[in-house]
């Protein structure tokens, strides 16, 4: 099928795949989906099935049906010893059949087929998750579009009944930016314990929800009731926690996405002792391969959850004066800014 190679997926994309059944993108897309999914309404997965068999051997069949199929996988090793122990788990929270194709033989006999295209199109239903792939596949939520041709078989060339091509697929999830940033505040400016360390401070996160291009906003007023008091750094992050659950088992993982240190002598008091920040922590956007991407958060799943927390450490320099540690729960989402209508 040369004329589609510029509107087909990759060879990799599917999982089974056929020299004469291949699927293609709707239009001059490169994707099957047809619009923002969360935010406008009746969003499809469509485009065309396209079935080339030659004259001298066309397909016998009786039926084309296609199927979105929406799961869920947890998959990981460890070892106990000598012993080593695979637990995995599998959730199918999707299974939307479509018939594309049914023989016209009035007695439901197999019809001869050469050259078809069969455009289609199903509409998704609501509440769905993002496709997303963690901790090197051992987390995943993806889709499927599946193809099965139920066709003539032939014992003697081991051709199955059923023809199948299976083909994985994205769904991408996104929301408008929000009305209410939920913000956050770490109060310890003027109280007895902020006095009798030498510090205190009064920080506020401007928004407890964000993502790319809605960065997290931190403002920070620091007051230095002891002129002894030193900060060697102030420390601002964004980390991501990852959990995969199966009945036996669970396994927890963390890493930072946004990591940014203030040094020493970045940080400058006035004439009141005090020292003011805006800190801004960007949500990186997402870039293929890269094992650290960022991932939107899963909260919905029966084995995979994802979350966030912003985390702030104020370094002190005093032998006897603890670190100030501080965080607080965030959302990270896919939101459109610009006007996508």
């Amino acid at each position: 099928m040369k004329e589609l190679i510029e509107n087909v997926p990759s060879k990799s994309d599917y999982k089974k795949r056929s020299e004469k059944v291949c699927f293609s993108y709707p239009g001059n897309q490169n994707h099957f989906q047809t619009g923002y999914y969360g935010i406008d309404a009746d969003v499809s997965i469509a485009g065309t099935l396209h079935i080339k068999f030659s004259s001298s051997k066309p397909l016998l069949a009786t039926k084309i049906e296609l199927i979105l199929k929406g799961y869920e996988k947890v998959e990981w090793v460890e070892t106990y010893g000598k012993t080593t122990i695979t637990y995995s788990a599998n959730d199918v929270f999707l299974n939307q059949p479509l018939q594309l194709w049914k023989t016209s033989d009035p007695n439901g006999d197999y019809e001869k087929i050469q050259i078809m295209d069969i455009p289609f199109e199903i509409k998704l239903p609501e509440n769905l998750p993002p496709s997303i792939k963690i901790d090197q596949g051992e987390g995943k939520i993806n889709y499927k579009l599946i193809a099965n041709i139920s066709r003539k078989g032939n014992l003697w060339k081991f051709k199955r009944s059923e023809k199948c091509v299976e083909l994985s697929i994205n769904l991408d999830k996104y929301f408008l930016p929000p009305t209410d940033l939920n913000p956050f505040n770490w109060y310890q400016f003027n109280d007895s314990e902020a006095i009798s360390r030498g510090l205190g401070y009064n920080i506020t996160l401007e928004n407890s929800i964000g993502g790319p291009k809605i960065p997290f906003i931190i403002n920070s007023i620091l007051k230095f009731y002891n002129q002894d008091f030193k900060i060697t750094k102030i420390f601002f992050g964004i980390k991501e926690y990852h959990k995969l659950s199966t009945k036996a088992n669970s396994k927890k993982s963390s890493f930072y996405i946004v990591e940014k240190n203030i040094k020493r002598e970045e940080i400058y008091s006035n004439y009141n002792d005090e020292v003011k920040l805006q800190t801004e922590l960007e949500i990186p956007e997402w870039i293929e391969k890269n094992k650290k991407n960022p991932c939107w958060d899963i909260n919905d799943r029966k084995h995979i959850i994802v979350s966030h927390k912003v985390k702030i450490k104020i370094h002190c320099g005093g032998i006897f004066t603890s670190n100030i540690k501080l965080d607080n729960e965030v959302e990270i989402k896919n939101f459109i800014l610009e006007n996508h209508g």
